[in-house]
């Protein structure tokens, strides 16, 4: 979604049909409110579209992004993320940024996270949601003997969610940047274009609202 300057003026055309059946509050600036909550949701669609490109939903949660909008007088605050009390609010910044392997490195080198070496693999439980997610049944692992390399396949989930886990806390998870990407993607100069343009609208349909106030007081005289 390309959020332009024609939808801000197409809104603010839109309100200026319905001044007079519906008053304009003071400090209202319907057009930028209108566009920030646009801007928020085209935010949380491409975040979600960054998730199944780097194949990262494990569940719903890290897909559930929320967006909460405030106001105060005419301040308006956009919250894009996860509550704090959903499970997605304590791991997706690992998603986004990667962690670092004790083995090898799969993140970016500025990541700073990175699993800890003291320990032999993450949590198995989540790498066994994360395998009935893909629907992954069975696997062939590696094994070095003596007279060579020998293939084995395993196939009971629990088992393979083990082998999943210990290979990821040495190969680390790789950076997907999908939050940071989506930011830098809707936020970026065509927001500010947008919001000045949105702004102007609002100014617009203020100065028009006063006029049509003052000739309906100059009417009734």
């Amino acid at each position: 979604m390309s959020i332009s300057q024609a939808q801000a003026k197409a809104i603010a055309d839109g309100f200026l049909n319905k001044i007079g059946e519906q008053p304009m509050k003071e400090g209202e600036m319907p057009v930028i409110e209108r566009m920030l909550r646009d801007f928020g949701a085209d935010f949380i669609t491409t975040a979600q579209k960054n998730l199944r490109k780097n194949k990262s939903i494990a569940s719903g949660a890290i897909n559930d992004i929320r967006m909460q909008f405030t106001k105060f007088n005419t301040a308006y605050t956009i919250s894009l993320g996860y509550p704090k009390s959903e499970p997605a609010s304590k791991y997706w910044d690992f998603i986004n940024k990667g962690v670092k392997g004790t083995k090898n490195e799969k993140a970016d080198s500025k990541t700073p996270f990175k699993f800890n070496p003291s320990k032999k693999s993450i949590p198995v439980s989540v790498v066994e949601g994360w395998l009935g997610y893909n629907k992954l049944k069975a696997v062939s692992v590696k094994r070095y003997t003596k007279l060579g390399v020998e293939l084995k396949a395993i196939d009971s989930k629990k088992s393979l969610a083990y082998v999943v886990a210990r290979s990821i806390h040495r190969k680390g998870l790789r950076s997907t940047h999908y939050f940071d990407e989506a930011l830098t993607s809707t936020f970026g100069s065509n927001f500010t274009t947008v919001i000045l343009a949105a702004l102007g609208e609002d100014i617009n349909i203020k100065i028009q609202a006063t006029n049509k106030q003052n000739n309906g007081n100059n009417n009734t005289k």
